[in-house]
């Protein structure tokens, strides 16, 4: 009886271990939630307008929250913002040296407002860092060219509104320009900046951006 009962609980703690391990996903199938892209790559400034203008945007599954624990920076990120974090997959790319997941991290229910950030891992899959590259909200819109050798140069723009939008809204209203307030090159194999709340701090052309923080060096 001792015997017996000696192997069954062997056996359930054997097939307990298996079953979380079963669980815990690997680092090629969290690679595997981001369709595949080649560099260099670039965000399109125009249909991220027009995006923002109607509020629209082509709907994304998110990434299962198992794979959550690949993004580190994802829990920096939510302290920003009291809406829950809800990371939507973009791209995958991979270099010589690396591998690097780009995805929009969605908040709320505005489906035009993008905040793009790029996490960097070595061939071994350990996180090495991320960095914000493009988003848009209804004051400013950044995009940028990510090379070959994971150097993204970014360029910030302030948003022009036929009508103040914060007196009018955004519905109805129309973007009549862009201008362009700072232009930078980061190392995105380096420790970043993850969220674009660092990035929006400014207003007028001229003034200093923190955006200054993710620059290469």
């Amino acid at each position: 009886m001792k015997l017996s009962f000696s192997i069954s609980t062997l056996f359930f703690l054997v097939f307990t271990v298996i079953s979380v391990n079963a669980q815990t996903p690997n680092f090629r199938e969290f690679l595997n939630q981001f369709p595949t892209a080649t560099l260099p790559y670039t965000f399109n400034a125009q249909e991220m307008q027009v995006q923002l203008e109607s509020g629209v945007a082509a709907k994304s599954a998110p990434l299962a929250w198992e794979f959550y624990e690949y993004l580190p920076e994802l829990e920096r990120s939510a302290q920003f913002s009291s809406m829950p974090v809800r990371p939507e997959p973009v791209a995958s790319f991979e270099t010589k040296e690396y591998y690097a997941v780009l995805y929009n991290i969605a908040r709320g229910l505005t489906r035009g407002t993008k905040t793009y950030s790029i996490s960097v891992f070595d061939k071994k899959g350990n996180y090495i860092g991320t960095h914000f590259v493009a988003g848009s909200n209804p004051s400013m819109l950044t995009v940028a060219t990510i090379d070959e050798s994971l150097k993204a140069s970014v360029q910030e723009f302030k948003i022009n509104w036929a009508n103040d939008y914060r007196a009018t809204g955004i519905k109805g209203n129309k973007v009549t320009g862009l201008t362009l307030l700072d232009m930078t090159t980061i190392e995105l194999t380096t420790e970043g900046n993850p969220d674009q709340i660092e990035w929006t701090n400014r207003i007028e052309a001229g003034q200093v951006s923190t955006g200054d923080l993710a620059k290469s060096k």
